[in-house]
């Protein structure tokens, strides 16, 4: 094994030990159990099915009552999904998971090119700096 790559191994470890991979096993865990919120990610998935189905017809198959119907049922099932509390926190989880990793890359990054990524988000109290 070079050293890369068990640094990489380490790195792993390390990762793998930390608190924001914890919460999202934690809350993974929470959110795949809850069969409410499961039934209303499987409605969602299926009308977003139908709605592909409906955009693929011939231009003029497309039903656009079916479309407005559909969408409409999406929002009403986004907005429930998206304010159960399970599914905040897992989303909150997986968004620590997901800065984790990205800071992670950009620190790689840094290494070898001598430049920070950018990720600016016009928010200044979110930046380490100016580019």
């Amino acid at each position: 094994m070079t050293k890369i790559i068990e640094l990489a191994h380490a790195l792993g470890e390390e990762i793998a030990k930390s608190d924001e991979l914890k919460a999202l096993e934690l809350t993974k865990g929470g959110y795949e159990a809850n069969a409410e919120l499961q039934k209303k990610m499987a409605e969602y998935e299926a009308e977003r099915q139908l709605l592909a189905e409906e955009f693929n017809k011939d231009p003029d198959e497309v039903d656009q009552t079916v479309i407005t119907e559909v969408k409409a049922r999406m929002d009403e099932l986004s907005r429930v999904i998206t304010r159960n509390p399970v599914y905040i926190a897992f989303a909150n989880a997986q968004k620590a998971m997901n800065d984790l990793m990205t800071a992670v890359n950009d620190e790689i990054k840094f290494c070898i090119t001598g430049e920070r990524p950018e990720h600016c988000t016009h928010d200044c109290s979110t930046c380490q700096g100016c580019h």
